[in-house]
């Protein structure tokens, strides 16, 4: 390695709220095979925590002997902030993302490791449909990223690729900053160097019923439908190098996503707020007439979805509380 004080990996875990579940994950992260263990760097970003996993952090530090674990505690600033600090103080020559609710298989660095070369700038464990195969940054857009593959977990990248792309996540935005950090980054790699795609399963993903994917509706929900936007935004600065078929795929995410948004306005429950939920149906009903502007988005639609459609854009209320009864609100 280049740098004497340079890692193999570095494995960034943001950290927020996460007591019961963090332990585990972090030792499943130090108990790797296949590669030296003074060459994993650990960095904990504590996202201002306040149920003791400030305190575990700390702990977890103190109690590995070969002083792999960093500690950052920061105010509460959000997920996309925890990593970009992460990304800042890593050392290591590949970068894994790993939630704190999470866990990996011991097999997972070394399996994805070996993957890697100079031309090489991503490892991605979890899009078996491309098979083993090297593929362009442009190419893993239109056919992974744009195909539900939208997570930034079960993937190693390269440190300096980021940092002389100048790649970060988004703050501020609490859905979508995973989609648009991944099109940045394979952007940056384009045709000129490369991503691999793996047929490994090492990543195990925990389901949270608290996150926001899964909460009842706030205004933080609208970012599912500003990420999709500037999801189209990032691929028009890139039309040349990807076909129609990907402007498809971005217009149907925008109106499967849209109506997602318009089903928590819908089903929410407790005291709402009738100035937010009437600026949420209004960027629907902008989202989906916008989508549909793209030839063959809607006929990219399933049947459920174009039935749903055709009724939103006749009779929003009817489809909130044609929904709301179906799902027995």
């Amino acid at each position: 390695m280049s740098d004497s004080l340079e890692k193999v990996i570095s494995i960034i875990i943001p950290v927020y709220q996460a007591r019961d579940t963090l332990k585990k994950c972090v030792l499943s992260c130090l108990s790797q095979e296949n590669i030296d263990l003074d060459e994993i760097e650990v960095i904990l970003v504590d996202d201002g925590s306040t149920d003791g996993s400030e305190a575990l952090c700390d702990e977890l530090a103190d109690s590995d002997e070969r002083g792999r674990i960093k500690v950052i505690h920061t105010p509460n600033g959000g997920v996309s902030r925890a990593r970009n600090t992460g990304i800042m103080q890593a050392t290591g020559r590949f970068i894994a993302f790993v939630d704190s609710d999470d866990y990996v298989q011991s097999s997972m660095l070394g399996n994805m490791i070996k993957y890697a070369d100079e031309n090489t700038l991503l490892v991605d464990e979890t899009d078996s449909y491309l098979g083993t195969q090297k593929i362009s940054g442009f190419s893993y857009i239109e056919n992974s990223v744009l195909n539900s593959n939208t997570h930034v977990w079960g993937k190693i990248y390269d440190r300096k690729a980021i940092l002389e792309g100048n790649v970060l996540f988004q703050e501020g935005l609490s859905i979508g900053e995973d989609l648009l950090f991944l099109m940045d980054y394979a952007s940056f790699i384009g045709k000129k160097r490369s991503i691999r795609c793996v047929a490994l399963e090492d990543y195990v993903y925990t389901e949270n019923e608290n996150s926001a994917m899964n909460s009842s509706f706030k205004k933080s929900y609208l970012d599912q439908i500003s990420c999709w936007r500037q999801a189209e935004d990032k691929l028009l600065e890139i039309r040349e190098y990807v076909s129609a078929y990907a402007f498809v795929s971005v217009a149907v995410s925008q109106i499967m996503t849209a109506l997602l948004v318009a089903g928590k306005v819908a089903t929410q429950t407790g005291e709402k707020d009738s100035d937010l939920d009437k600026k949420a149906v209004s960027m629907v009903k902008d989202q989906i007439k916008h989508a549909l502007k793209v030839r063959g988005a809607f006929a990219g639609l399933s049947l459920g979805y174009k039935i749903k459609v055709l009724i939103f854009r006749i009779n929003p209320d009817l489809y909130l509380r044609l929904y709301a009864r179906h799902k027995g609100v």
